[in-house]
């Protein structure tokens, strides 16, 4: 069986140097997510608005990207 090598789209090593706001900032700006926070506002429709989507959305990229183990450590 023939092997063949993929190269990498990036180096892991360049994110690694950067602070972790800086690889949060890296996500919010070049994540394509605009049309699910339009649906999840529109999901919520007339319900509670303690909280913005947009905000809550940021919340859960944070966490992600912070490596939280849950959504309560944020």
């Amino acid at each position: 069986m023939a092997i063949m090598a993929q190269a990498k789209l990036f180096s892991w090593d360049a994110l690694e140097a950067r602070s972790d706001l800086d690889r949060l900032r890296l996500v919010i700006d070049h994540l394509p997510d605009e049309r699910i926070v339009q649906y999840l506002e529109v999901m919520r429709g007339h319900g509670r608005d303690d909280f913005p989507v947009r905000a809550m959305w940021n919340a859960l990229l944070a966490g992600i990207v912070f490596q939280h183990p849950s959504p309560e450590s944020l």
